[in-house]
């Protein structure tokens, strides 16, 4: 299932809806679209359209704040916010090596006083990880690529879309 990203008129997220929702709001008049999926086409006997990846509505609609709310923190929507990448080494998920997998690491380990949240959670590879141990990243002489922020609901929603267009477009 091919998503599509619908903002509103002032231009913010609004919501994530599939793709063929996306088309009909094109269709009916009710939005433009902004970008498409390259080289795709939904066909119809008699037509053919772009498949949107991103669609802007034409008239403003009041939002609730379901969206920019904060994410729940779980091992996938870890991995989403840091991008399958480790965020000690840099190695992507597709770059690690046969016995190699991706973990959760608190950088103030939960021994030492930190907490399981956005904020203290990073993706590690297995190596970087067991080589961190119960230090901090300065003790392990590790280096965070990225400090670790709290993701809204939005956020992860449009990398799980953008994600599945990559995969698609590979």
């Amino acid at each position: 299932m091919i998503q599509c990203i619908v903002y509103n008129a002032s231009h913010e997220p609004l919501a994530v809806v599939t793709a063929e929702r996306g088309l009909v709001l094109h269709l009916e008049g009710k939005a433009i679209i902004l970008e498409e999926l390259p080289g795709r086409r939904f066909r119809s006997p008699n037509a053919e359209f772009p498949i949107p990846t991103s669609v802007v509505l034409k008239d403003y609609r009041k939002t609730g704040a379901k969206y920019y709310g904060p994410a729940q923190l779980n091992q996938r929507n870890l991995f989403l916010r840091d991008s399958y990448t480790c965020q000690y080494c840099t190695r992507h998920l597709l770059d690690l090596k046969r016995r190699e997998y991706l973990t959760r690491d608190h950088v103030l380990p939960l021994s030492r006083g930190g907490k399981d949240e956005w904020t203290n959670v990073v993706t590690s590879c297995s190596t970087c990880n067991h080589r961190k141990d119960d230090k901090t990243p300065e003790e392990a002489e590790l280096t965070l690529q990225r400090r670790p922020k709290e993701p809204t609901v939005f956020e992860i929603l449009t990398r799980r879309s953008t994600k599945h267009r990559a995969s698609i477009a590979a």
